[in-house]
């Protein structure tokens, strides 16, 4: 019987710790889409210092609208925070992404990130 309380204990201990730690994940998340949006690096900088986050490692798991991080800046219009973005993932996961075909096939071709982009993969 012991046991039982025991383990409903740990199981409680551990959701009580996990919902938390969610819920500021969804925080972080909501408040990256709203700065990206609003084309405001310094904010973007400030959140992922505060929160101890490494965009490469944080980047797969966050999408705006469905979209990662990047084409949300391309649609936004923020080419700062874009510009930001592209210079903290690595040549590699932007070859993967195919970013500049996703840019042709919905009309923002001609986005200046579109030049980040290539300059970053080296196809300057």
């Amino acid at each position: 019987m012991s046991k039982k309380i025991l383990g409903v204990l740990v199981a409680a201990a551990v959701l009580s710790f996990h919902a938390p730690v969610t819920q500021a994940q969804e925080q972080w998340s909501v408040s990256l889409c709203e700065y990206t949006k609003a084309d405001d690096k310094n904010r973007i900088r400030k959140l992922l210092s505060d929160n101890k986050l490494n965009l490469r490692k944080i980047y797969d798991a966050v999408q705006c609208n469905k979209e990662s991080l990047i084409k949300f800046a391309m649609r936004s219009d923020a080419y700062e925070v874009g510009a930001f973005f592209v210079k903290q993932m690595p040549a590699k996961s932007l070859k993967e992404e195919d970013l500049e075909n996703w840019a042709k096939s919905n009309g923002m071709g001609e986005s200046p990130l579109i030049n980040d982009i290539r300059a970053r993969m080296g196809e300057d």
